[in-house]
């Protein structure tokens, strides 16, 4: 990977507020010839990534220390794809078609045997779900499955959901629609609960990004970040990017606290980075670019 040490200087200086993580380095990734990587969701540990490519459909791991690509799925999608905490599992969406009507199916795969299992199979209800440990939980129709990823004992965990564009969230087997912000010409993505369970992290269409609680009380605006994910307990990142109708014209990854007073940019106007995603320990920040680029942003506390 080809290092590009930026000046912790230069990035405070683009600072929203005051720095809250210090840059020590941002690498670019080397990829096999001929790969570009669209979006990719770096794993728990930082040692692979699973992306989607720009020039071939499928997920894939890419290990970033022997370089080997393998493919995972030749379907599968990145939109939501989690990775368990021991870095073993990934699971994922695929879409099917029947009669001119999408369905979508939970699907998992064990990153070193290959091996493929169904969570939820083919429905046009599956509405949100989140990996917690060892385990998966489904929303459809409202209702959760839980299924373990390893064979162990399952455990109650909220779960953050979309349906018809509002935002619901299980708790203890009961789904109820929170919308903190309204429900009239609203609408609601990349929702996803805190690392201690207690919070909300979602995606205003045309606002921004917001943290709430677990019943949707007390939302607090976060700035106009697009793709928001859990950094810790107290800091989201996400990229806050501007088009001109047609194209990208400028994305940064930026990352904000959940009290929504402080926050901080990662990259540069001109980094045209998107869709960040992080180490379990907060270390590394992976982000894609529109050219195909894949980077890393190293990080010290």
């Amino acid at each position: 990977m080809k290092k590009l040490f930026i000046s912790a200087l230069l990035l405070c200086s683009g600072a929203l507020s005051y720095a809250q993580l210090n840059v020590a380095s941002i690498e670019k990734v080397t990829l096999p010839e001929g790969v570009t990587a669209n979006i990719a969701t770096i794993s728990p540990d930082g040692s692979y990534v699973v992306l989607s490519r720009q020039d071939a459909a499928g997920l894939h791991k890419y290990d970033l220390s022997s370089q080997e690509l393998t493919t995972i799925s030749d379907n599968g999608l990145t939109f939501g794809l989690q990775i368990s905490e021991d870095g073993q599992t990934v699971v994922f969406r695929e879409k099917t078609y029947k009669k001119q009507l999408a369905y979508t199916s939970l699907k998992s795969v064990n990153v070193e045997t290959g091996k493929t299992s169904t969570v939820v199979k083919a429905t046009r209800n599956l509405e949100g779900f989140e990996v917690r440990g060892a385990q998966v939980m489904a929303v459809t129709k409202g209702k959760v499955s839980t299924k373990s990823l390893t064979g162990t004992k399952t455990v109650s965990a909220p779960v953050a959901s979309i349906k018809g564009g509002q935002l619901y969230v299980t708790v203890d087997g009961v789904t109820t629609k929170i919308s903190p912000n309204g429900t009239y010409h609203q609408s609601y993505l990349w929702p996803s609960i805190s690392p201690d369970g207690t919070k909300v992290v979602y995606y205003l269409a045309r606002t921004g990004a917001y943290v709430c609680d677990l019943d949707g009380s007390n939302p607090v605006f976060l700035g106009g970040i697009r793709a928001p994910r859990w950094f810790d307990n107290n800091l989201v990142v996400g990229m806050n990017d501007n088009d001109n109708g047609e194209v990208v014209t400028s994305s940064k990854i930026v990352v904000a606290d959940i009290a929504g007073q402080t926050g901080q940019n990662l990259t540069e106007d001109s980094s045209m980075a998107m869709y960040p995603t992080v180490t379990a320990d907060g270390s590394k920040i992976a982000y894609t670019t529109p050219d195909g680029e894949l980077y890393i942003i190293n990080i010290t506390k």
